[in-house]
């Protein structure tokens, strides 16, 4: 279990984590446990900063509203 998974599982929204992606799991650890930003992890994977930005705020909606997001819904 990562550190991440532990925190979310003590404030309840275990739920939502199990309906991440592990690019959503990626990224929000690095940018509100590790405090990079955006730009940072953008350049990490490669990808747009946008693309980072769309990544965690989906995760965030999954981990808030884990009964919106089915299994399939990815």
């Amino acid at each position: 279990m990562d550190r991440l998974e532990n925190i979310l599982i003590n404030i309840d929204l275990e739920k939502g984590y199990e309906r991440l992606t592990k690019r959503e799991k990626k990224v929000i650890n690095l940018y509100y446990l590790e405090g990079y930003k955006d730009e940072e992890i953008a350049k990490i994977y490669g990808v747009r900063q946008q693309s980072v930005n769309e990544s965690r705020k989906k995760g965030i909606k999954k981990l808030k509203y884990p009964q919106s997001y089915n299994k399939f819904h990815r």
